[in-house]
């Protein structure tokens, strides 16, 4: 029944209304409250144990807030990757970074897997990669994940070997063209190993209420899939800008190394950034968690102003809509991203504070409106294409994704608008969201499990 993340947010609540410490203070207190409760879980205590007894080692917060003041902004950055001055905890970092370097090289090894079985041309088996993209760029960072939660070993290898259950499936099933089948395996495998991750982000279940049973494990993993991405997208980044000096110093020696970059080091650096992400993000919960609402803040007004030029050109163009495929997929495209955002957002807000409704959270239920007029767009042109063109793989499919989606849609808008008239709470919006996320891969693997069957493998 405890659940570590709620108490926290509680704890770092009250820590916030000692006026004295400062919002960087509180970040970097609460860096050195996780690390004990890690520190002391690891040494066989239970969540709840290990909670209480760091916040005692803490000590009060008035006679703690000096040694906390000293702490400038200029060395934040340097936190991110400087250990604390600990024989344990150095040895404990050092090993993980041994370990997280070792998971990312055996991603980008992974990789290689279908060029032992005469698929080593990207270019003529480029389908066969993309079914199998999440299961190298996650399954090492699930052994991560395991490690770091120390899950028993029993657990991890059945929980794993689903991984492998579904790569078996995936590359059983034979492909004919157009591949339409193959195709949306290859879209929707990533929501099945996605899922099958929360698992692993979890950590051990003591009860029907804890591990990834609970709300509040599924909302903090949901910004830990946001926040990974965030990272994973910076570091790629930085790793395209390093291939490009590489290409360019090579080839002013008149050494064309394009075959190695694009055989050993893209993928050992496309897939190795997975589990470095998810390290980071680990590394600085309590930095994250303060990032989060920037990022949400940011990005809710823009995605609203995008939906609303959908509807306008919508209302312009009408029959466009219902003609122009490219504009079905577009709109469902911009609906999985708003989906996305919305989550993220609500995982981003403290729903265990009952303060004043603000400005983004009128900006949420207005998005969340203009979304389910989008939808209305998309499943109708979707509906007018089947009675025209007939049934297909990827007709039924958007079909099934579009329903699913809207009646979420309606779900959040109708408890965001209960949540802002004050007739609700914010965290009945919470638990009907994560309990309605694992609608998602049950789809997915009707998808992928099912329509092969149905359509004879097209």
């Amino acid at each position: 029944m405890f659940d570590l993340e709620s108490h926290i947010r509680v704890w770092k609540t009250h820590v916030y209304t000692a006026r004295s410490i400062g919002p960087e203070d509180v970040v970097e207190l609460e860096s050195h409250l996780r690390d004990s409760v890690d520190g002391l879980m690891q040494q066989g205590l239970s969540a709840e144990e290990s909670f209480l007894i760091a916040v005692r080692r803490l000590g009060d917060i008035d006679l703690i807030q000096a040694e906390f003041a000293k702490v400038s902004t200029e060395e934040l950055w340097q936190q991110l990757f400087i250990p604390q001055v600990d024989n344990t905890s150095t040895r404990k970092n050092r090993t993980e970074i041994i370990i997280v370097f070792a998971l990312a090289v055996f991603a980008g090894l992974l990789s290689k897997v279908p060029a032992l079985f005469g698929y080593g041309d990207f270019d003529s088996h480029g389908l066969i990669y993309a079914q199998n993209a999440s299961f190298f760029a996650l399954f090492p960072v699930a052994l991560y994940l395991g490690w770091k939660r120390t899950l028993p070993r029993r657990k991890i290898l059945f929980i794993g070997s689903l991984f492998f259950v579904v790569a078996l499936m995936v590359n059983g099933y034979p492909s004919r063209a157009p591949h339409h089948t193959a195709t949306l395996t290859a879209i929707h495998v990533p929501i099945i190993t996605i899922f099958l991750l929360m698992y692993f982000y979890a950590g051990p279940s003591h009860s029907s209420d804890t591990g990834w049973r609970s709300v509040n494990t599924r909302l903090n993993y949901i910004r830990f899939i946001g926040e990974s991405f965030v990272f994973a997208v910076l570091i790629g980044l930085g790793g395209i800008v390093l291939i490009m000096l590489t290409l360019g110093t090579f080839d002013l020696l008149g050494i064309d190394v394009s075959p190695f970059v694009l055989s050993w080091m893209g993928p050992l650096g496309f897939f190795g950034l997975f589990p470095v992400a998810a390290y980071l993000v680990e590394q600085k919960k309590s930095l994250i968690e303060s990032i989060a609402p920037v990022l949400s803040r940011i990005f809710t007004p823009l995605f609203l102003v995008v939906t609303v030029s959908l509807i306008i050109a919508f209302a312009i163009t009408p029959h466009a809509a219902y003609e122009n495929r490219a504009m079905l997929i577009w709109f469902d495209l911009i609906l999985a991203l708003v989906l996305a955002l919305t989550l993220y957002s609500i995982s981003a807000k403290d729903y265990h504070n009952t303060g004043e409704r603000t400005i983004w959270d009128i900006f949420s239920l207005t998005l969340l409106i203009a979304a389910i007029c989008v939808d209305s767009i998309a499943l109708g042109g979707i509906i007018i294409r089947l009675t025209e063109y007939g049934l297909t793989p990827n007709k039924l499919a958007v079909l099934g994704e579009n329903i699913i989606l809207l009646l979420n849609l309606i779900l959040l808008a109708i408890g965001y608008l209960k949540y802002v008239l004050r007739k609700s709470t914010f965290q009945k919006i919470v638990t009907m969201q994560m309990r309605f996320l694992p609608i998602y891969p049950l789809w997915a693997a009707v998808v992928v499990v099912i329509f092969p069957l149905l359509f004879g493998f097209v």
